[in-house]
């Protein structure tokens, strides 16, 4: 073989493993150059075997920019035969370290999270300290400012390195070398760089490589003064890390920071009410991501923080003109939290946009029925979307666990949602739903459970999506169990024009007979016109005895009963009473009808309050609160009675209030001890207003404010025979 043949194999040779080496690590052949500081051209003709011997810098250059390690550097060099040999010879480049810049722009509402950083990594040697936390929170800015803050403390250096494409350990290793300005590519070779220095190691975006955490510690074990601070949307799992996660903004701080966004812009500041309003329905809407609230003041700018809000559905088709200082990745929210979702696992991809769909917190039974009928991997894929940070920890009711999705993630993610994989979420919402709803019905008619009551109002709106779906499946009966079985916490939570429109969306003609019935009592629960609530409720108890359902029967007896009061039908309110009665004596499992075994005489009582007989009403009010005391109930009479003297104010019924509240404060407190004295005092305050006396209406607002308030039984029952005798005077009574 010639000279000429054996340098043509070697230069093809190397023109192939340039290419090779460039399409493993997805750059094209300009990015390359960019990286190398060498033309495009220059790079072809290397990789198209055009060009038999480059220069020795320019196949170092090429080495470096493709960050490759000593074995694939060496391998390189050699494909070149006497011209590699000449490279090895060469020294090579010095590297020059690579320092963090401080934040670009101001940053706000960080000063809690700084200090606990810098007191983390000022603390026992060999630190590591991971700042996670969802994308566009801001973790890269506070890093930053932790780095400013403590790097007199490090004279060894403090050094730079993102990690944003990096996917290999061993790469992730020579990237952060060449930030601290040397060569190597292992473990080793960077501890003796940095041997008898206190350097500062700030790694970006690690969420990629966080394999990488046993070489870290490594690093940091054969390193003893240095420090390692990351940050990453996932944590390293490494029993030397700290995790510290950077949470939104709170709703000062991110209407603060919006305002400085469009300051910065050339913008006016909210001008009024109304912009200021808007403004902070927009940080509202961003859920205190800071990315997110700059992106949304960019557009403010440009359009006005009102017209903004009212286009806000169409926020992802505005030309923003976003920063280009961030990388493509952080210059849409969409960009960002799709970064983070091409990580998940197929389970956690798929369950996601599901997730979507609810408006609020869920619970992990609701993602149960969410993920069927893959429901079995449901857990671990809410686990691993909670430590990518697209889904984060709600408030807890109760002991249940509670989860949400932030916003910004929310609308990205309901975007993707496929048809199919809708429908099928829907429907199993609307069997969780039903489910749901029956056993809260129960609870509450049965037992007087207000623990179910709150529940309802924590699940309202997957009941209402559950509901929802019902009757666009045509399951109107079901449809139809599920608003009668919740209607009753609805109305106690005062939502009473909600449940009416709950309502509307059912017609009786798509009913059974019992699907009309507890149609039409649902209707009169939430009814306040007289004349309608009587003619619904009569219907409704009249349906209910045709099927023989004795306790549709007195719920509807009970609502008609009352309506025949307003309308001053004395005579017919207590023969519907009579007959509520009788169908409560009538179920053999009385225990199962609480709320109608309390509620008659509670309606009893009313009448004798609207027929002038005070004395009469709170022995009927007395009585119903033995019922529920004999019944083991949780049914708080004294509540019902606060809620109907709220009615009696709005009547303008002020005297008929007082002596609600009055009976209410003397009556014994629910075998659990508890009194309902904020909401007593609530309703008080509000008396105390509409009678013009100032002075007491501001003492009863300190009381229900005081969650720790205890008023003995005494003074409350004083204080509120006093607002009887005011209600009476200025009623013309006393």
């Amino acid at each position: 073989m010639n000279d000429s043949t054996g340098s043509a194999r070697k230069t093809s040779g190397f023109a192939a493993m340039l290419r090779d080496l460039r399409e493993a690590r997805s750059l094209t052949q300009q990015e390359l150059a960019v990286a190398a500081g060498l033309s495009v051209d220059a790079v072809s003709a290397l990789e198209r075997g055009r060009r038999t011997r480059p220069q020795p810098h320019t196949v170092r250059s090429l080495a470096s920019a493709l960050q490759l390690r000593d074995t694939d550097r060496m391998a390189l060099l050699s494909a070149l035969g006497r011209a590699g040999d000449e490279a090895l010879e060469m020294p090579l480049r010095t590297l020059t370290p690579r320092s963090p810049s401080p934040p670009a722009v101001p940053v706000v509402g960080r000063d809690d999270e700084v200090a606990e950083i810098v007191a983390a990594l000022r603390g026992t040697p060999g630190r590591l300290v991971t700042l996670t936390g969802p994308g566009g929170v801001g973790k890269t800015t506070v890093a930053l400012v932790v780095a400013d803050v403590v790097a007199a403390d490090h004279p060894g250096g403090v050094y730079f390195a993102d990690l944003t494409d990096v996917t290999e350990p061993d790469d992730a290793v020579a990237v952060m070398a060449r930030a601290a300005g040397s060569h190597a590519d292992t473990v080793t070779g960077l501890a003796a760089h940095l041997a008898g220095t206190s350097a500062l190691l700030v790694l970006d975006n690690l969420e990629r490589v966080t394999a990488c955490g046993p070489q870290l510690i490594e690093l940091l074990t054969a390193s003893p003064d240095a420090v390692v601070l990351a940050t990453s949307r996932v944590p390293l799992r490494v029993r030397r890390e700290r995790e510290v996660r950077i949470a939104p903004l709170g709703q000062a701080a991110a209407v603060r920071l919006f305002g400085e966004r469009l300051a910065a812009a050339g913008a006016p500041p909210p001008a009024g009410n109304a912009d200021e309003g808007a403004v902070a329905e927009l940080c509202g809407r961003a859920d205190g991501l800071p990315l997110a609230i700059e992106l949304l003041a960019a557009a403010a700018a440009r359009l006005g923080p009102r017209a903004l809000l009212e286009r806000g559905d169409q926020l992802a088709d505005l030309p923003v003109a976003t920063p280009r200082d961030l990388p493509a990745r952080q210059r849409t929210m969409a960009a960002t939290i799709e970064w983070s979702s091409r990580m998940l696992d197929p389970e956690a991809r798929r369950l996601l946009p599901r997730l979507a769909m609810i408006p609020g917190s869920f619970s992990l039974d609701i993602v149960d029925a969410i993920a069927a009928p893959h429901a079995a991997g449901a857990m671990g894929a809410i686990a691993e979307l909670t430590e990518h940070s697209l889904v984060t920890r709600g408030d807890d009711a109760g002991l249940v666990a509670r989860f949400r999705l932030l916003e910004p993630v929310r609308r990205y993610a309901l975007e993707t949602l496929e048809p199919s994989d809708r429908e099928q979420a829907r429907r199993g919402v609307a069997q969780w739903a039903l489910r749901a709803a029956r056993e809260h019905g129960v609870r509450i008619r049965g037992r007087g459970d207000m623990t179910a009551v709150e529940q309802v109002e924590v699940d309202r709106h997957v009941l209402r999506l559950g509901f929802d779906q019902l009757v666009d499946a045509g399951r109107h009966d079901d449809a139809a169990e599920l608003l009668w079985s919740v209607w009753l916490p609805l109305w106690m939570t005062g939502h009473t024009h909600e449940g009416l429109a709950w309502t509307d969306r059912l017609h009786e003609n798509d009913l059974s007979e019992r699907g009309r019935a507890r149609w039409l009592v649902t209707r009169a629960g939430f009814n306040r016109v007289a004349a309608d609530l009587f003619a619904t409720a009569e219907r409704a108890m009249r349906l209910a005895e045709r099927i023989d359902d004795a306790s549709l029967a007195a719920e509807a007896a009970i609502f008609a009963s009352a309506a025949a009061l307003r309308l001053e039908d004395f005579d017919r309110s207590g023969a519907l009473l009579a007959r509520a009665e009788v169908h409560v004596k009538e179920r053999l499992d009385v225990e199962h009808d609480v709320w109608a075994a309390v509620h008659v005489p509670i309606c009893c009582g009313d009448g004798a309050l609207l027929r002038g007989d005070r004395s009469a009403a709170a022995q009927h009010w007395r009585t119903a609160a033995a019922t529920a005391q004999e019944l083991g109930s949780g049914f708080s009479v004294a509540a019902v009675l606060a809620e109907c003297a709220h009615a009696a104010r709005g009547e303008g019924r002020l005297d008929d209030a007082a002596v609600m509240l009055a009976v209410a404060g003397e009556l014994p407190p629910r075998q659990d001890g508890h009194r309902p004295q904020a909401h007593l005092a609530g309703v008080a305050a509000a008396l105390a207003a509409d009678l013009g006396d100032v002075a007491s209406a501001q003492w009863w607002e300190g009381v229900a404010s005081s969650v720790a308030a205890s008023l003995g039984a005494d003074e409350l029952g004083e204080r509120l025979r006093e607002l009887v005798r005011r209600a009476d005077t200025v009623a013309g009574r006393g």
